[in-house]
């Protein structure tokens, strides 16, 4: 990461400040080996629901889950997908509608050991298959209402495809544990649209993705009683920053229904009905706010430039202000800035 707090984070955890001859130190964070550690997601996750059982880990309308229904529900599907095969190193493509749903299987995937490639819900069917054959997917988690789109054709690689609510119904069933997952296996795998327009798969290991969420809430800083919105689409990384940092410290995720999310009228007043303490956006969502959200005391922005305007718009003595910045490649963010006025 470039900051102006620095610190780092790498592919490759040999580097060291003094690796000048592939990267000029001035240009590199706060080397933190502290961060680098021997865990996967599946273990962050397990390890704040061990810690924070009762606490409302997502929310979604009048429905939420503590993280341990969340823990419980998503070890039920895992269990169901390890029965299916599923392991580390496998490819799971994650094609559902925004809900709670949605964030179990996502997290089921992960407790098996094996990566999940994600779509939006309106992504063509021929997209979906195009992404999973070259991925080399061994399955599909969907809802039947996409399902039923889906035109699986006859091939060498067999994709099998789960409904989410099949996954959940096996409850007769014993749990399965995950086998050995190491750090350098794929976590996600994200596809791009490429310069040249051909989707193109980003693989980000374990590793990488435990060592940005650590790296960036060490200056982020959000605790265990921040309300987090979630509002982007798990088909784009800057949803690790809302979903994945509330897992590692805790917090509360509020998902918004697809038409609050879009409407800027609507959307600030509902974060604030909320209380919604953190919000993770691209400056041009901001611009478009025609109201404040007096809860929020921290906001932080990402895929654009921040505009002056909105900067003195929107920073307060009681509210940080971030901008973040990287390529998928880079494990969603490389740099990362505190603004202030000027």
């Amino acid at each position: 990461f470039m900051t102006q707090t620095r610190f780092s984070v790498s592919e490759d955890d040999s580097l060291a400040p003094n690796d000048s001859a592939v990267f000029s130190p001035i240009l590199l964070g706060q080397y933190r080996p502290d961060f680098l550690r021997t865990e996967v997601l599946a273990d962050l996750f397990e390890e704040t629901a061990s810690t924070f059982p009762d606490q409302i880990a997502i929310q979604f309308e009048d429905y939420s889950l503590s993280y341990q229904a969340l823990n419980q529900q998503a070890d039920l599907a895992a269990s169901a997908l390890i029965r299916a095969g599923a392991e580390a190193g496998q490819i799971i493509g994650l094609w559902m509608p925004r809900g709670i749903e949605l964030l179990v299987m996502q997290l089921a995937i992960t407790k098996t050991g094996a990566a999940w490639l994600p779509f939006d819900a309106d992504t063509p069917s021929e997209r979906v298959l195009l992404c999973l054959q070259d991925a080399h997917a061994i399955g599909l988690i969907s809802a039947s209402i996409l399902m039923n789109s889906l035109d699986m054709p006859d091939s060498e690689h067999d994709i099998q495809v789960w409904s989410a609510v099949d996954l959940l119904q096996a409850t007769e069933l014993p749990l399965l544990a995950r086998g050995q997952v190491k750090s350098s296996d794929p976590a996600y795998v994200i596809y791009t649209s490429g310069s040249t327009g051909k989707p193109k798969g980003i693989t980000i290991s374990q590793r990488s993705i435990c060592h940005f969420l650590r790296s960036e809430n060490s200056v982020l800083e959000i605790r265990s009683n921040d309300r987090v919105y979630q509002g982007f689409s798990i088909a784009f990384d800057m949803s690790f920053e809302e979903i994945w940092i509330s897992y590692l410290v805790g917090a509360s995720l509020w998902i918004a229904k697809k038409e609050l999310a879009l409407d800027p009228d609507a959307l600030p007043i509902a974060l604030a009905q909320h209380q919604i303490t953190v919000l993770h956006a691209v400056p041009t969502l901001l611009t478009l706010f025609e109201r404040d959200i007096p809860t929020l005391r921290l906001i932080n922005l990402g895929g654009e430039a921040c505009p002056d305007a909105l900067v003195a718009r929107w920073k307060n003595p009681s509210r940080r202000l971030f901008n973040t910045y990287g390529p998928t490649e880079a494990t969603v963010s490389a740099s990362i800035a505190e603004l202030q006025k000027i």
